[in-house]
């Protein structure tokens, strides 16, 4: 049976793969015939819905080249919109995603995922114990995902303007009013304000410390150019000279120092919002092992030195970082030595108020 016979006994409205799981809950998959059977077998397509990054025509290529899956990306810009997708309908539409590590207990508590053979993910024995050992990926003891990319949102600056930067006293700088920028999201902009107040632990916060939070940032309202949402906004505020110091991501300084900006990046010294994520399978696919096997093709070395070279972010393999050049090593601010000086990225305690608190800042 070819493929476009096969669409044409598709009930209207259903997907191919809707039709899959329809027939393997019933029963009647294993009774259907052997031509049927082979073809949806030979369905090696996975619906990936994730950040731009990841499903970029590169990395669809190298899949198809090097695994032949053919890749079929969706974007999301926030893990909140990631949520909000999967509750909406998304489990029915998408094989895979690529949470941030403080989504997934929520993400699994909600139903939307799937837990992972750690017996598939062979290529684990080259990830930093770091990441694959850390037990925000794992929910009632069973396993959601292993990193493949790891770094931290710190700060981007242009070094003309401002000379060397290692503190997050430069976002609160009256000598750089008007030309600051932080990122609209409360999960980073409170935490660096908790962190600028020497709060240790920001994803804990009681309401009297997030009151302390919210007077800092009124504060510094005045001083700020913009709160971006989408990082190709605070990329271009650097390049034109609007802006000259930013809590940014990583990915921003390769383009800015392509077009001649001097470009900095720090992680402050009173810390900086570490992040990692991992392919995760989306509940009720019914391709878990196609994407087990995609997941440890993440973790390989010939993936992670891939994945560096064309988005400057870091992998988390040793085995990957081994075949990079030293320099590029440090150009991508690959610190794994002072991975403690990093607060990674955790639901806090009050989500809800956060978002409360966060919007008092910007209607003030």
């Amino acid at each position: 049976m070819s493929r476009e016979t096969m669409n044409l006994l598709l009930p209207s409205g259903m997907s191919r793969r809707g039709l899959m799981r329809l027939m393997a809950a019933s029963g009647l998959l294993a009774a259907a015939p052997a031509s049927l059977r082979q073809a949806f077998a030979q369905d090696k397509s996975l619906n990936y819905f994730t950040w731009s990054s990841w499903g970029a025509p590169e990395f669809v290529a190298d899949a198809k080249k090097k695994l032949g899956i053919d890749l079929k990306p969706t974007f999301y810009s926030s893990s909140d919109e990631m949520m909000a997708k999967l509750r909406g309908g998304g489990t029915r539409l998408y094989d895979m995603i690529v949470p941030v590590q403080n989504y997934i207990e929520p993400a699994a508590k909600a139903g939307l995922i799937e837990p992972l053979n750690p017996a598939a993910l062979t290529n684990k024995k080259d990830i930093f114990q770091q990441f694959a050992e850390s037990p925000q990926w794992r929910v009632d003891g069973k396993l959601y995902g292993i990193p493949f990319v790891w770094g931290a949102n710190a700060i981007a600056y242009n070094r003309k303007e401002t000379g060397e930067v290692d503190s997050l006293d430069a976002l609160f700088d009256p000598k750089y009013k008007g030309r600051i920028a932080l990122r609209d999201e409360p999960e980073d902009t409170l935490a660096i304000a908790a962190l600028k107040l020497g709060i240790k632990a920001p994803y804990g916060m009681g309401e009297k410390e997030l009151q302390e939070v919210k007077k800092l940032l009124i504060s510094q309202k005045p001083l700020v150019r913009a709160y971006w949402k989408n990082v190709a906004d605070v990329q271009n505020m650097l390049a034109s000279g609007e802006v000259v110091v930013a809590w940014s991501f990583l990915a921003v300084i390769a383009p800015l120092r392509r077009a001649g900006v001097d470009a900095g990046w720090v992680w402050p010294k009173e810390g900086a919002i570490g992040w990692n994520e991992s392919i995760t399978p989306v509940k009720g696919t019914s391709k878990l092992k196609l994407v087990e096997e995609y997941a440890n093709f993440t973790l390989s070395p010939e993936y992670g030195e891939f994945m560096a070279r064309n988005t400057r972010y870091a992998p988390a393999s040793k085995a990957a970082i081994a075949r990079l050049e030293p320099e590029l090593v440090k150009d991508l601010g690959i610190d794994i030595n002072n991975v403690s000086r990093l607060v990674f990225k955790d639901i806090p305690k009050d989500k809800s108020r956060w978002n409360e608190i966060w919007n008092e800042v910007k209607a003030a």
